[in-house]
């Protein structure tokens, strides 16, 4: 059997869908597909996600011989696997981006939520005046001591 094969044997056997499955693995369906046909194969994390999400070893998602087929008898009753938030979609995109990237995005970030605060008729600009007034503030209460 190949690693594809083992994929869908474990998956149809806690009735997941590729959906449900691409999801907890922060991916789209049709990229877990590919691991399914055996088009891509899995990261070694991923890997590690799938063999946690239908409790068998990384060793039997990765060598999926005759001799060594998944025995699944009995399947544990999981948890199906939640479809991530837009939030979570966002955090995983943040972490996986350089410290420049990083930058960049919180740059739109702020620039969008400042528009949208704007919109609702709050002055960004006076809530920062304020925020960096309160600061120099402290700092020279502290520098006081």
């Amino acid at each position: 059997m190949t690693i594809g094969g083992t994929l869908k044997t474990l998956r149809k056997a806690y009735g997941f869908t590729q959906a449900e499955v691409a999801s907890a693995l922060n991916l789209s369906r049709t990229s877990y597909t590919k691991y399914e046909n055996d088009v891509h194969m899995p990261t070694a994390e991923q890997i590690q996600l799938i063999a946690s999400l239908f409790g068998v070893s990384p060793t039997e998602i990765l060598a999926p011989t005759e001799s060594n087929n998944v025995k699944i008898t009995k399947p544990p009753k999981p948890a199906k696997p939640t479809l991530r938030s837009d939030h979570e979609k966002l955090l995983c995109v943040y972490d996986s981006l350089d410290e420049q990237s990083k930058t960049q995005l919180m740059s739109v970030a702020y620039l969008l939520m400042s528009q949208s605060l704007k919109a609702q008729g709050i002055d960004v600009q006076e809530m920062v005046e304020q925020q960096l007034h309160k600061v120099q503030n402290e700092g020279s209460e502290n520098n006081d001591d």
